[in-house]
């Protein structure tokens, strides 16, 4: 990694964005998003100064505590993760103590009573029976069991490739897609024999080293993310599992409740669909001058 002299907030944002891709190996989409937040930081921080000898902990703190009250829910820790991820790099430079970073605040997020943090063993079953009137049963429930026994990421399910999976030992390979670096997991039983019914049964032949293939005609390997959520969200519909936020219908059964595609920040990078949703729901229940 070639190492210059910064002079500026977009220099010294550059040299944390090349630290991210060459020496953490961050995902694209993540260093998009931290270098938002880290601008910012830059910018009132620094403030033209390239020495950072003036940093303290209580100015680190302020700092992210007044960023996160300007956020909502899972987006308030944002400015935590980012710019403790921006103190590292700058100990990693050696131009900070090591330690500024576990100065940082941890946000609480409220949390819904009513709602289980995640499902139940009887709702895991009721998801897994789903899949049976479905399209593609047998891939689909490979792939639950994936995202469910192992906890895989749908972008680490639609990269994988049948060289991944070693039968002999019983292990599956992974490509983390945040940090695109690999793992080894030991295979389940439940979940090798779920897999090896799909590729035996039901998976197209000669459509490449791709495990998962689509319903496409003719038929491509999965490579859109999307498609597992929507596939999940199917069967969610077909088991009667309330979806995200359609548990909060339980207790208030006149809530409107309306889905968007945005990922975990949305805020940050569909602010104007939300805002436009938001605004759409205010006319209809206040009248056109809301």
């Amino acid at each position: 990694m070639n190492l210059q002299p910064e002079v500026c907030s977009s220099s010294w944002l550059l040299s944390y964005n090349n630290y991210l891709q060459d020496v953490v190996g961050t995902a694209v989409k993540t260093r998009e998003r931290y270098s938002l937040a880290v601008r910012r930081f830059i910018d009132v921080c620094l403030k033209d100064d390239t020495n950072w000898a003036g940093l303290s902990v209580q100015r680190v703190v302020d700092f992210v505590r007044e960023e996160a009250a300007t956020k909502t829910g899972c987006g308030r820790r944002l400015p935590v993760t980012a710019v403790r991820s921006f103190l590292r790099f700058l100990v990693w430079r050696g131009i900070v103590p090591a330690g500024l970073d576990r100065a940082i605040p941890r946000i609480r997020l409220a949390t819904h009573a009513s709602i289980p943090r995640h499902h139940s063993a009887d709702q895991i079953a009721q998801l897994l029976d789903a899949v049976r009137t479905g399209e593609t049963p047998s891939r689909d429930r490979a792939i639950l069991l994936l995202l469910v026994r192992l906890g895989l990421r749908c972008a680490e399910i639609v990269a994988m490739e049948m060289d991944d999976i070693d039968w002999q030992n019983g292990l599956i390979r992974v490509c983390i897609s945040k940090s695109h670096r690999e793992r080894v997991l030991p295979l389940p039983c439940e979940v090798g024999t779920a897999l090896a019914d799909y590729i035996q049964h039901d998976r197209p032949a000669k459509v490449g080293r791709a495990v998962f293939i689509g319903v496409n005609n003719p038929p491509r390997p999965l490579h859109d993310p999307t498609a597992i959520t929507r596939m999940v969200k199917r069967n969610l519909v077909r088991a009667g599992i309330p979806l995200g936020a359609e548990a909060f219908l339980r207790d208030n059964p006149n809530a409107t409740v309306q889905f968007l595609e945005t990922g975990h920040f949305a805020l940050e990078t569909h602010l104007e669909e939300v805002t436009s949703a938001m605004r759409e729901f205010l006319q209809k229940t206040f009248g056109e001058n809301s």
